[in-house]
């Protein structure tokens, strides 16, 4: 990038006689890039994160799916208003870019790809296709990101490892996991993928400006995923141009022209402002998830977790990437701290990650954003080190196991659908209503009156009683003896039938893991 790069002439060249001195060129796997790389690691990317695609997708059984997430209140709900000619999706907990991709996925499956209707009085079959189409489109985000991740490296005259950091993209082990579900943090990662590519690859303050646009784009996605604007606008300062006036209104151009693309991408936060900033006592709207939530926490799952930047730093990044990534990572930053060209991505990922550590809501996946910049820290990194080769292996062998854990549970038959044999045509005690992290007792869960398993709420008696681990791990972990459950949960002296996959040569240190990784695999006992 010529515009605030310092680079030499001949750098990371084959053959330049600088190769050897300068650490961006030094080369960490041993074969040169061919243009044929992109499309190989979209590929590689795209392999992993079709596997297990259709888990947990609403059926017969269950109208809703094992992820929470794309509950019929947020996306299926959203594009269901757009099928009937409403396009104001009347949900603003997330933007609206992700439900629109949704909706045109949707239509291309309902023209191009054969689907059986399902003759039913319960809706099940169309919910399943709507949450399918928004997985697709996040598996479609999260493919692309790897080729993204291996271009910028390229714009950072990286050699070699640029590879290294394509793989790593490829095969991030949350992000893998992500990918699989019809959410906003996968899509929203990918723009901000796209906003720092263009950002190095802008030649002037018009190409800087269109990355300024994606960033918007971006916020469209998730509301803080605009953030990476920061990374422009670095950018447009480090620009040899000394004249202040020029570059504050540059500034002040590309916060336009990133506010231009969130209204394009959501636009009724400004035809429908009120409903846009949504009611916080309702837990609805832009103001409750970037006001309130944050500060209110989610229930028990993060009480008492300490600092959110130690949090976040030794507990969730760590499944996202395993540690000698994050090892690498660091020492990525300290070379890359010394080089301009890293400054704008540098900027953005102080920015991203400072304001996460104030959040009270501390799911793995909001990091996601991050993965991209760490991972080319990473393979920048390992270049840095004695035996970049040798490290280079090493960090692509622990991302393909991580990325094996993860999967794992996709494939399998889950734990809730393996409990369901042998509570059907009985009674059943439970500590709540039936619903995403239970066995499919009722359609519709939350005590429907459809047909379904008799649920008695919190009797332990004759009946068998079930409880999943999203029940039990907080108030355990929380020390709470104020619920008789808990008694049963913790003394092993009590037997229970457990339903759970056990991943094989799983990573260690994985017996406690993020509340996101329980999505796939939740511990489901009956007593």
């Amino acid at each position: 990038m010529k515009t605030f790069q310092k680079g030499r002439k001949g750098e990371g060249e084959k053959g330049s006689k600088n190769e050897g001195s300068d650490p961006l060129a030094r080369p960490s796997l041993p074969f040169s890039p061919s243009p044929i790389l992109p499309f190989l690691l979209f590929a590689l990317a795209l392999l992993v994160r079709s596997l297990g695609l259709t888990w947990g997708l609403p059926n017969a059984e269950r109208w809703y799916s094992y992820h929470p997430d794309e509950s019929t209140r947020q996306i299926v709900g959203a594009v269901v208003s757009l099928l009937q000619g409403d396009w104001n999706p009347h949900f603003f907990n997330y933007p609206s870019l992700s439900i629109y991709a949704t909706w045109l996925v949707y239509q291309f499956l309902m023209v191009f790809v054969p689907t059986t209707y399902v003759a039913t009085p319960y809706p099940w079959a169309e919910v399943q296709n709507i949450i399918l189409a928004g997985r697709i489109f996040s598996v479609l985000c999260g493919a692309l990101t790897a080729p993204l991740v291996f271009l910028i490296a390229q714009r950072l005259k990286a050699g070699n490892w640029a590879i290294l950091a394509g793989v790593l993209a490829a095969l991030a082990p949350g992000h893998v996991q992500h990918s699989h579900f019809a959410t906003v943090d996968v899509p929203a990662t990918f723009f901000v993928t796209l906003c720092v590519y263009l950002t190095l690859r802008a030649q002037n303050r018009k190409g800087l400006l269109w990355a300024a646009f994606v960033a918007g784009l971006a916020a469209g996605t998730k509301y803080n995923a605009g953030l990476v604007l920061m990374a422009p606008l670095v950018a447009l300062w480090l620009l040899p141009d000394r004249n202040l006036g020029s570059r504050i209104l540059g500034s002040f151009a590309f916060i336009l022209a990133t506010l231009l693309a969130f209204l394009v991408s959501t636009p009724y936060a400004l035809l429908a402002p009120r409903e846009f900033w949504g009611d916080p006592s309702k837990q609805s709207g832009f103001a409750y998830e970037l006001l309130v939530h944050p500060r209110q926490g989610s229930g028990e799952i993060f009480q008492n977790t300490g600092n959110g930047w130690i949090y976040h730093g030794t507990f969730n990044l760590p499944f996202i990437l395993t540690w000698p990534i994050i090892i690498a990572a660091g020492v990525g930053v300290y070379f890359a701290a010394k080089k301009r060209q890293f400054w704008p991505m540098l900027a953005f990922l102080a920015l991203f990650f400072f304001s996460l550590g104030f959040s009270q809501v501390r799911f793995m996946r909001y990091l996601l954003p991050l993965v991209p910049i760490l991972v080319l820290l990473a393979a920048y990194g390992a270049a840095q080190m004695p035996k970049p080769r040798i490290w280079g292996v090493v960090l692509g062998l622990f991302s393909l196991w991580g990325t094996k854990d993860v999967l794992w549970p996709f494939i399998q038959t889950d734990p809730r659908d393996q409990a369901a044999p042998f509570l059907r045509g009985q009674r059943v005690a439970m500590l709540g209503n039936p619903w995403f992290y239970t066995p499919p007792f009722q359609p519709q869960g939350f005590n429907s009156p459809v047909a379904g398993v008799e649920v008695t709420r919190g009797k332990i008696g004759k009946t068998p009683f079930v409880i999943s681990e999203f029940e039990w791990r907080e108030p355990l972990r929380l020390g709470r003896t104020d619920l008789e459950a808990m008694n049963l949960v913790s003394n092993p002296s009590i037997t229970a039938r457990q339903f759970k996959n056990r991943v094989p040569w799983a990573l260690p240190g994985r017996a406690f893991v993020p509340h996101d990784y329980l999505y796939t695999n939740p511990e489901t006992r009956i007593y």
